[in-house]
């Protein structure tokens, strides 16, 4: 691509159409000079179409948009058989006065360039034009020769050729005067002046510019748009209406985190100019972020959440996702320099993910990557939940290196806020500990299990759910993540006073209506969230002298099995069977295993519990409530989405 210099204004389509292909077709070391004029002695100036100084030598170019057949002679020219001007003796007149200016300018031991005219047909857009020279000499070309003709040596009309050196074109240069004038004055817009083509094509240009309007300067990026560049009236009009439309988006998210800031559109008549703030910092592909500690990483991702939620909620998407559009400043600041708003919130958010996929893995938190890698699949949209945990990461404070492996004994520290202060119990894969939160001084219960790598996924978005609920029923969940290089998931919950339900000294009249209603009422709390506990047995259920608790939700399943559920809980029929009735099921299982002697009960499977339950007596149990248990062990019970449990086992009283 030729530099392109304009020094007025082309004065119809043919010139535009002729300039256009010139300056992209030419090399990059050739100078292309447009509506110039060339000074005689006189003081007259005489205009030139195109001034192209290249390799071979000084061209001075009339461009033509002659349509139809040109027969072209050395003294006359006929165009479809009438007479008209012949162009290439003007062309040669201009050149040989150019020569003799550049001449009386040159020092001495300087030779001056080659100067020669030169004649561009250019039809209709290079097409309905037929040439036809009487001496195929005479420097009169078509489209398809007229680049040829400028940069090789056969389009010289000199004796001999000699390359036109540096030198010389800067002593062409001279000549014609204020060309440095004229260039800064093409690179203004307003305001704003041109640095650097970053991109060209076809009608649509993007410079780095800097704004200078007095003592200061800020960088910025200017899209401009030049209708006549374009093909046809209707691409122009098309990538206007484009333009336009990014200018509208640019104002409705004025004041979102991550969208730069636009200037109002420039319509000068000859283009359309949308200047945009320069983004700060480094495209994300080529981010060093493997130099970036883990507060930095967190932060940057933390802000590049931010931004997206915010152009979400104004009702927008990015789209432009292409890692050379995304931003990033020293200070962590994220800009999408190309929001696009073709995608629905769900594609945006699983093209996010993907894009700072690789980012969030170098920050080694679990919590972290493991939503990134499951919102690229589509897995998830949930931006709250990833905020929300970025925060707590970066307020509660994270390691910058990789932390060593933690020792599971009395005195190690979780998660830099649990300390481990009396072992509890603990299975093959499973221990529970009493421990101390450091910073509040309270006690917390901490479970710690093993081999859960392929669980993670679900396990992070049932914790996650926990932690936003509240029962009085349920455990309340306060920390959840993997201990540092090892398949160990720790899970932090408030400390409930109590013991198993298996381990209870004595039971009270009345208590276990009321710890069974109340668990109810916490189940059907949670299954209308969808969530499901999958392991309810004896050693799950915490209770006290005023409530009951379900603890280990989702996990603690080898605990289950290692006492009651291996008995009672039947994978064979438990395979037929819904989370909800499963949930059920074990509820019921565990209290009458509980409740009745341990001789009532066989070999404590299924058939021992309902021979156990048959032992009650139906009044005292309540009819309702006796004929309901039975259904459930026989796995008759279809708990319905919406189904009041309380009702259905006939305890609404005893919840009261």
């Amino acid at each position: 691509m030729a530099k392109q210099i304009s020094f007025g204004t082309p004065v119809n389509d043919a010139e535009r159409w002729a300039f256009s292909l010139l300056a992209d077709e030419l090399p990059d070391n050739y100078i292309l000079l447009t509506n110039v004029e060339i000074p005689t002695k006189s003081g007259q100036a005489m205009e030139v179409d195109a001034l192209v100084i290249g390799e071979w030598g000084v061209y001075v170019v009339d461009v033509k948009g002659y349509i139809g057949r040109l027969d072209a002679g050395l003294h006359a020219w006929s165009l479809d058989g009438r007479q008209v001007d012949n162009s290439l003796a003007k062309a040669n007149y201009v050149a040989r006065v150019l020569a003799g200016n550049v001449k009386n300018k040159i020092p001495v031991g300087v030779y001056a360039p080659w100067c020669q005219g030169m004649v561009f047909v250019t039809g209709r857009k290079g097409e309905e034009i037929r040439l036809e020279k009487q001496q195929g000499s005479l420097s009169i070309y078509t489209p398809q020769q007229i680049v040829a003709a400028l940069t090789k040596e056969w389009g010289l009309t000199a004796p001999h050729s000699h390359q036109v050196t540096d030198e010389q074109k800067e002593m062409v240069l001279k000549t014609i005067g204020q060309v440095a004038l004229v260039e800064q004055r093409n690179n203004k817009i307003q305001d704003f002046t041109k640095l650097k083509c970053l991109f060209i094509q076809s009608g649509l240009e993007v410079w780095q510019a800097e704004y200078n309007p007095g003592g200061w300067t800020a960088p910025w990026l200017l899209k401009i748009l030049i209708p006549t560049q374009f093909a046809d009236q209707a691409q122009s009009e098309s990538h206007e209406n484009q333009l336009r439309e990014e200018f509208k988006r640019l104002q409705a998210l004025t004041g979102c985190s991550g969208v730069p800031y636009c200037a109002p559109l420039i319509q000068d008549g000859e283009q359309l100019v949308l200047p945009i703030r320069m983004p700060r910092g480094v495209p994300l592909n080529i981010l060093e972020f493997e130099k970036l500690t883990t507060y930095q990483l967190l932060e940057i991702l933390r802000r590049s959440v931010s931004g997206l939620q915010q152009i979400h909620r104004r009702g927008y998407t990015v789209g432009g996702w292409a890692s050379n559009c995304v931003f990033i400043s020293d200070l962590g600041d994220v800009e999408f320099i190309d929001i696009k708003d073709n995608l629905n919130t769900s594609e945006d958010t699983q093209a996010y993910a993907a894009g700072f996929l690789a980012l969030a893995e170098q920050t080694k938190q679990p919590r972290v990557y493991q939503w990134y890698r499951l919102a690229a699949k589509g897995g998830t949209v949930d931006l709250d939940a990833l905020r929300c945990d970025l925060s707590a990461l970066i307020d509660n404070g994270v390691c910058d290196t990789l932390p060593e492996r933690v020792e599971i004994t009395t005195g190690a520290i979780i998660d830099h806020h649990y300390k481990l202060e009396q072992f509890i119990a603990a299975t093959p894969n499973s221990q529970f500990w009493r421990a101390t939160h450091i910073q509040g001084q309270y006690q917390c219960g901490v479970s710690i299990y093993t081999k859960v790598e392929a669980k993670w996924p679900t396990l992070s978005n049932l914790y996650r759910s926990l932690s936003k609920l509240h029962h009085p029923h349920v455990e309340k969940v306060l920390g959840f993540g993997q201990l540092p290089q090892s398949d160990e998931l720790f899970i932090t919950r408030a400390w409930e006073y109590g013991v198993s339900l298996d381990e209870l000294p004595e039971i009270q009249l009345g208590q276990p209506v009321m710890w069974f209603t109340q668990l109810l009422s916490g189940l059907q709390y949670m299954h209308q969230m969808d969530i499901y506990h999958g392991a309810i047995c004896p050693k799950n259920i915490i209770c006290n002298q005023e409530k009951a608790i379900l603890v280990n939700f989702g996990i603690g399943l080898d605990i289950a099995t290692s006492h009651y559920a291996s008995r009672y809980a039947d994978p064979k029929f438990w395979a037929a069977e819904g989370d909800a009735e499963r949930d059920l099921y074990g509820l019921v299982a565990s209290f009458i295993s509980t409740l009745a002697p341990v001789s009532l009960q066989g070999d404590g499977g299924r058939e021992g519990i309902i021979q156990a339950l048959n032992a009650f007596d139906k009044q005292w149990f309540g009819e309702k409530t006796f004929d309901t248990c039975m259904k459930v062990l026989n796995f008759e019970f279809d708990a319905r989405p919406g189904m009041n449990y309380l009702q259905a086992f006939d305890v609404v009283d005893s919840l009261v």
